[in-house]
């Protein structure tokens, strides 16, 4: 086996060090992005869950909506009967 020149060798120390410096700091991002990333996730499922909770709240909003335009049309239908009723009483002399 050939020993390699001093030159050499210290260039071979130098390309592992920076190597090894290189995979620790891809390894430290590598991390900060999967934390990032799970606080992202966590925060999304928090944005969901409240989402949810407003469709649930708002979807009697249009439920309340139609049950007014029936009120109204309940309305309606029970004013046309009280003015026959009246009509009815008036023509009868009010005995039935």
């Amino acid at each position: 086996m050939n020993p390699l020149d001093p030159a050499t060798q210290q260039l071979w120390i130098l390309s592992l060090v920076v190597a090894v410096v290189v995979v620790i700091v891809v390894a430290i991002l590598l991390e900060m992005i999967v934390r990032t990333a799970r606080g992202i996730r966590d925060l999304v499922h928090s944005i969901w869950i409240g989402g949810k909770r407003i469709a649930a709240n708002t979807v009697t909003i249009a439920l309340l909506r139609e049950t007014n335009d029936l009120a109204g049309n309940i309305l309606g239908s029970a004013s046309e009967i009280a003015k026959a009723s009246a009509r009815i009483r008036q023509l009868t002399g009010g005995n039935v």
